[in-house]
C-alpha cells in the first residue's frame, strides 16, 4: 500500500475557466406533439392518441385527428410531431396519417411541410 500526501508546496494554483451563463444553459424546449398509433394484434392497430386524446380507426376518427391537428399547427407552426408506432404495425396505419398531417398543416396555413419525426418503438408498453 502507497500513501501519500501532498504538501501545500506540492500544491499548484489553479484558476477554472468560467463558462458564460448562456453556454451553461440547456437549450430551450421546443414545442412538440406526440402522435401514437395504438397497437392491436399482428401488425394491426387500435386506435390513434393525440397527447392524451384517443381517436378510432376509420374514416370518423381520422376527419376528427385532422381536426384537432389544426389549430396546433396554426398556433405553432414550428411544432414536431412524433409520430410513434410499433414495429410491427402495418403501414396501412401509419400511411393515413401521415396524409391527415399534410393536410391539417396545409388548412393551418404553414407554408411549409409539417416537422413530423417517425418513431420505431420497439416495446409495446411504451406506446400503450
Amino acid at each position: 500500500v502507497v500513501v501519500s500526501t501532498i504538501s501545500e508546496v506540492e500544491s499548484v494554483e489553479m484558476e477554472l475557466p468560467k463558462p458564460q451563463p448562456t453556454a451553461s444553459a440547456p437549450p430551450p424546449e421546443k414545442m412538440r406533439s406526440v402522435l401514437n398509433v395504438l397497437p392491436g394484434d399482428d401488425g394491426d392497430a387500435v386506435g390513434y392518441r393525440l397527447n392524451t386524446t384517443e381517436y378510432p380507426l376509420g374514416q370518423a376518427g381520422v376527419d376528427a385527428l385532422r381536426e384537432a391537428l389544426v389549430p396546433l399547427l396554426r398556433n405553432n407552426p414550428d411544432m414536431r410531431i412524433n409520430l410513434r408506432a410499433d414495429r410491427r404495425t402495418s403501414q396501412r396505419h401509419i400511411a393515413p396519417l401521415l396524409n391527415v398531417l399534410t393536410e391539417a398543416n396545409k388548412r393551418a396555413g404553414n407554408g411549409r411541410a409539417a416537422r413530423v419525426n417517425l418513431v420505431v418503438v420497439t416495446r409495446r408498453s411504451e406506446i400503450e
